[in-house]
């Protein structure tokens, strides 16, 4: 105990290993988190690769991803496109009249603003995982965060045992960067895609 050191680091239960992503569907207040960017989809198409962070409640702090994609392949996805992404800032509560021109602005534009999403556990087609989805986009809840019970199926392959992973999950990592140009490690059983 010697307090002529500074402080390396102050315990905190809510910073440990474990799941970054709420064990159960629910609605939940949000923040866009800074770590949200503007890239393309696999197939190349303009995409924004959203980091929601929980506000409130007993899944504070832990992120729901979502991949907001803009096609333009016919008129009818174009018009889908439009409704998609205006339907997200009509949630965070921005006015009428404003004119988005890329997806990066999109992006920009909804850094830290506060809405709430509607999430579901829902199977992956591509990988056979179950992973939890945004289906709505509100308004922020006037009575916080509200997890619906419904956790993930217990029989999936992405799931994690004390924070740790097994081994293969120890070996399937993305690496992203923190902007500080720190990595942040996220196993690929934390992403909706």
């Amino acid at each position: 105990m010697n307090n002529n050191q500074p402080v390396l680091f102050t315990t905190n239960h809510n910073n440990v290993f474990g799941s970054q992503v709420p064990d159960e569907a629910g609605i939940y207040n949000v923040v866009v988190s800074p770590e949200s960017i503007a890239k393309n989809s696999n197939n190349g198409n303009p995409m924004a690769s959203m980091d929601y962070v929980v506000m409130d409640g007993t899944q504070k702090g832990k992120h729901i991803y979502d991949r907001l994609v803009w096609t333009n392949t016919s008129q009818e996805n174009h018009d889908l496109s439009i409704k998609r992404f205006n339907t997200v800032m009509m949630a965070a509560g921005f006015q009428d009249g404003i004119d988005i021109h890329t997806i990066p602005e999109f992006v920009q534009k909804m850094l830290r603003q506060r809405l709430a999403v509607e999430t579901e556990w829902q199977k992956s087609e591509y990988n056979g995982n179950t992973y939890l989805v945004v289906t709505r986009y509100r308004m922020l809840q006037a009575n916080g965060s509200q997890p619906n019970g419904q956790k993930r199926p217990q029989n999936n392959n992405n799931q994690t045992n004390n924070g740790f992973g097994t081994a293969n999950q120890a070996n399937n990592k993305q690496l992203f960067n923190n902007n500080n140009g720190a990595p942040i490690d996220i196993d690929n059983d934390q992403l909706p895609f």
